[in-house]
């Protein structure tokens, strides 16, 4: 029984996309044989697999836009509480800096989605679509505010402060929606 899920000696190709793993599993054990007539093609998906599985592009990416959105969202809680515009200042550079990282991250992890499990439609990968393109949004709808239309937004009580703000919190939450769902990738149960 693997996962609680797979007992072994059932055909379990359907359940292959869903894993968390691709058929790269299956080097790593003993070939006994060949079907006669049957021949290994070209798969390009694998040479793909090979160089992911070298740098690991999504997981190394995401970190990036998690801590410095996080971030980003507690340097500005601390300039509303303390009043000092280099909390705001810090704050805007993290946000900046973590939607422009977030961009590559979720790239990658839709790279990651189709080489690994054929881009299958499960809640799990809707999710983190989903979500990722809600941090993508509130991201740079928030560096727009701030670059382009009110350089001193934060200095500001109204409105468009208050949406600013909200995007910089909502993003908190997102962000952990979209981890944990990734997390039930890799450890499903």
């Amino acid at each position: 029984m693997h996962m609680g899920l797979h007992q072994a000696g059932n055909d379990l190709t359907e359940y292959l996309p869903q894993a968390p793993h691709g058929e790269e599993v299956f080097a790593r054990v003993e070939q006994v044989g060949l079907l006669e007539g049957e021949k290994t093609p070209f798969d390009r998906k694998e040479v793909l697999r090979t160089l992911y599985r070298r740098f690991h592009p999504h997981p190394v990416s995401i970190h990036f836009p998690i801590g410095l959105l996080t971030f980003g969202a507690l340097m500005q809680l601390l300039f509303l509480i303390a009043k000092d515009g280099s909390f705001a200042h810090a704050s805007f550079y993290a946000i900046l800096c973590g939607t422009i990282s977030a961009f590559p991250a979720v790239a990658s992890g839709i790279l990651s989605w189709w080489i690994n499990y054929g881009m299958t439609p499960t809640r799990i990968f809707k999710n983190k679509l989903i979500g990722s393109l809600c941090v993508l949004s509130m991201g740079t709808l928030a560096v727009t505010m701030k670059f382009l239309i009110l350089p001193d937004i934060f200095l500001r009580s109204d409105f468009i402060s208050y949406l600013y703000n909200g995007l910089l919190f909502m993003n908190v939450p997102v962000i952990f929606f979209v981890a944990y769902n990734g997390g039930k990738i890799t450890w499903p149960s």
